[in-house]
């Protein structure tokens, strides 16, 4: 009698037909824990992602705040600045005046007691004006020493935000790293 009747045949091919789906239902849970897996670490990865951002912007807000008081303050001393130095402009008109009115007086020779006498006004005049240039410099080197302080200070606000641009670009390149490796490394676009 042959073993090989057409119900043995079907049997053999049911047999291998269901080891086929077995095995084939085995790789699909594989790949369905894969990809589980690989979904989890993307999501965790969005979220941290998302986490540094949101601090990342947090600390430039602040960063830029800082640097507009710190231009508002430096502006001040500007202003400040320019209003000093047309008050000296206005001494150096004055002493000018002065002058033209001492070399006035010292031409009339009849004339040269009275004209010393104003000439003694006139110095002590200018003399006035003078300290109160002297004092217009003071206060515009103090202005000047602030302004310095400030450009100091907006440097290492904007030292601050070139390191923070710098260490988000490589936190996105490092959470960047699992998803360009491992068996699934050929799918994701570099």
């Amino acid at each position: 009698m042959d073993n090989d009747t057409p119900d043995t045949k079907a049997d053999d091919a049911f047999e291998v037909i269901a080891a086929t789906m077995g095995q084939f239902r085995a790789e699909m849970e594989h790949f369905d824990r894969l990809g589980t897996r690989i979904a989890r670490r993307t999501g965790l990865i969005m979220k941290s992602v998302f986490a540094i951002l949101v601090l990342s912007s947090f600390y430039l807000l602040y960063m830029i705040f800082q640097m507009s008081s710190n231009m508002s303050i430096m502006t001040g001393h500007l202003e400040s600045m320019y209003g000093r130095f047309g008050s000296m402009s206005g001494d150096m008109r004055e002493i000018t005046r002065l002058v033209d009115s001492m070399g006035n007086n010292i031409s009339g020779i009849p004339q040269i007691a009275a004209s010393m006498t104003e000439m003694d006004r006139h110095v002590a005049a200018m003399s006035g004006s003078v300290e109160g240039m002297n004092g217009s410099i003071l206060a515009i080197d103090r202005d000047m020493a602030w302004i310095n302080l400030n450009l100091q200070e907006m440097t290492g606000v904007m030292s601050g935000i070139s390191h923070t641009v710098n260490s988000m670009s490589y936190d996105v390149n490092e959470m960047a790293a699992p998803m360009n490796s491992g068996p699934m490394s050929g799918f994701w676009p570099r």
